[in-house]
């Protein structure tokens, strides 16, 4: 938890497909040269416990630490805009993950994927665990949530494999269906 006086405070607008790998560094450029600026004021005395705003104590939360398992996308019961900032805020950390059932074999194991790059589309369909891929060059596999909105993973890492493209991932499936699947909890 933060607390104590605000020596000084900014206001950035982060685009809705922001990653925390990308705004991290670029909140801590802007924190360096707020704090770069007010140490002046800090030590002539301008600036001091006494003077600086008082924090509403009011707005204030604990934060729980963060699970790994938290980073589960669970499109059944998750909107696409749900997983996609959940995708957004765990870049860094734990990152995101779900699992596919690659074929028609439902005895096999299903397969844990890394999501690494989303975006939410602005149509709706009607709930299924099929996932396909989009019909655009640029179009990643859409997944439709339990809410009827489309969540399209744009890029993807299989367990032990790189990070690729949606398309890439589908080419090395040589046209086997992909359902998206719960994972059994122990």
């Amino acid at each position: 938890m933060d607390a104590g006086p605000i020596v000084d405070q900014k206001t950035c607008n982060i685009d809705v497909n922001e990653k925390a790998s990308t705004v991290l560094p670029y909140l801590f450029d802007v924190g360096t040269k707020s704090l770069l600026d007010a140490i002046p004021d800090v030590l002539s005395g301008k600036i001091s416990m006494n003077s600086a705003m008082v924090q509403n104590e009011d707005g204030v939360v604990n934060a729980p630490m963060i699970d790994s398992a938290e980073g589960e996308i669970r499109v059944w019961e998750e909107s696409a805009t749900a997983a996609h900032n959940k995708c957004r805020g765990f870049s860094i950390w734990p990152g995101t993950f779900m699992y596919f059932q690659v074929g028609d074999i439902k005895e096999a194991e299903p397969m844990k994927v890394k999501v690494v790059s989303t975006r939410v589309l602005p149509e709706t369909k009607d709930p299924t665990d099929s996932i396909e891929l989009g019909p655009g060059k640029k179009d990643g596999l859409r997944i439709v949530c339990g809410d009827g909105s489309i969540l399209e993973i744009l890029e993807i890492q299989p367990v032990t494999r790189k990070v690729m493209d949606a398309k890439s991932f589908v080419n090395g499936l040589r046209g086997e269906k992909i359902k998206w699947v719960k994972f059994p909890r122990n």
